[in-house]
């Protein structure tokens, strides 16, 4: 038998410690100062928004999205909304490659997710639980005495993957970080605002064209705004309210079907039944009768 031939296998990517490697869920009262330290720290939103402050920058993180800390980058975070969730870990690296992770956040992919949970799940078998104000203020976790060799191995590896996997990704699944903030909050703001602006209008018959122009923003900016913040189209949400506020009057009001269709804006009482059955699968007298007579 001859000789074997291959090739010296590299290790460009190594992953050389570990110093946290936690899930938790930021309670709204979650009140963080903030930290600087040498390792880089990945966090993962799982679930909802959070607000990140990096370097004198502030951001909104989004569900599926990975914020990147650099070494000694001061950063904070804090819950945007209730039920926010994140997996943060924090290692040592310093070869080249993680260079390009400065000031990045980045959309995570099916696969990437795959590595993220396989770290979080086998942090839980290396360190013992602990609150993640805790970990600040200690500068790291725990090792449980019941963890091994090969656990840490597993999270070497899987954190190595992942470098690699978002090192070679689409440029379509990564972007530069953008300072949102603001731009989300004015967004938001505006939302809130024609939400307040369609309940009290709920007696006319409106218009996008005279949203937009109450609001003073393009027709196409307006529709596009409302529709991901809320994922409604403007006149579908408004139709959604008038006709919640239909049910209302037809069980607390002796108003005819006619002057209820008037008092919401609606040019006649066909118009308006055939809205009404459109949404809940009946006729208003029909609603009605049947649910006075409970």
């Amino acid at each position: 038998m001859g000789e074997l031939k291959g090739i010296k296998l590299l290790n460009e990517i190594e992953v050389k410690g570990l110093v946290s490697d936690f899930y938790y869920e930021l309670p709204l009262d979650f009140n963080y100062s903030g930290e600087s330290h040498s390792g880089w720290e990945f966090v993962y939103v799982e679930n909802g928004r959070v607000i990140v402050n990096a370097d004198d920058e502030t951001y909104i993180v989004k569900k599926g999205e990975m914020i990147c800390h650099k070494p000694f980058e001061f950063h904070t975070i804090k819950p945007y909304e209730s039920g926010a969730k994140v997996m943060i870990f924090c290692f040592y690296s310093d070869n080249e490659y993680m260079e390009y992770f400065n000031n990045k956040i980045i959309a995570i992919n099916q696969r990437q997710k795959q590595y993220l949970n396989d770290i979080v799940n086998m942090g839980k078998a290396i360190f013992l639980s602990k609150a993640p104000l805790d970990i600040a203020r200690d500068g790291g976790m725990d090792v449980s005495p019941d963890s091994s060799p090969l656990n840490e191995q597993f999270v070497k590896n899987s954190i190595e993957l992942l470098i690699i996997s978002l090192l070679s990704a689409n440029t379509t699944e990564k972007q530069s970080r953008v300072s949102l903030y603001e731009h989300v909050t004015e967004r938001e703001t505006l939302t809130q605002n024609i939400i307040k602006y369609l309940n009290e209008n709920t007696d006319k018959q409106l218009s996008l064209k005279e949203i937009s122009k109450q609001f003073s923003y393009s027709l196409s900016s307006i529709k596009r705004i409302f529709k991901e913040e809320t994922g409604s189209s403007i006149i579908t949400y408004f139709n959604n309210i008038r006709m919640e506020r239909a049910k209302e009057m037809l069980l607390r009001s002796k108003m005819s079907i006619e002057g209820i269709a008037a008092s919401l804006g609606f040019s006649n009482s066909y118009y308006f039944s055939t809205s009404f059955k459109k949404n809940f699968g009946e006729s208003p007298s029909k609603f009605r009768t049947e649910n006075k007579a409970k």
